[in-house]
């Protein structure tokens, strides 16, 4: 089984991308609302893939990214996915090296299911 966080502060963004991972076999999925929440999730448990958020109301999410990637002993390695719909990135973005990929919001339902088949290989 893999194990999915999902971190939004929307919850209809955490509710969808949920049911489509719930949809397929073998995935355990978690999610938090926020940084603390995802800190404490992320300290409990081992991920294989992580969905981040970039606003949090209590923070930035993508700090997330960087707390996993500094500390792969403690949190593993997992695929990290930061999400924004008001960022954009490019490859000269200092936070990129702490995240596998980039997904602009609205995303597109295909395109989450190619990042869930990736985890499934």
């Amino acid at each position: 089984m893999s194990n999915v966080l999902i971190v939004d502060d929307d919850s209809g963004v955490r509710t969808l991308i949920s049911a489509i991972i719930r949809h397929k076999d073998g995935f355990n999925v978690s999610e938090a609302s926020s940084v603390a929440e995802a800190e404490v999730s992320c300290t409990a448990n081992k991920y294989d893939l992580v969905f981040l958020d970039h606003h949090l109301h209590d923070g930035i999410g993508w700090d997330i990214a960087k707390m996993i990637s500094l500390d792969t002993q403690k949190y593993g390695n997992p695929r990290i996915i930061a999400m924004s719909g008001s960022v954009i990135t490019n490859n000269n973005d200092d936070s990129r090296k702490y995240y596998s990929q980039f997904i602009s919001k609205p995303f597109n339902i295909s395109e989450l299911n190619s990042i869930i088949e990736g985890v499934q290989a």
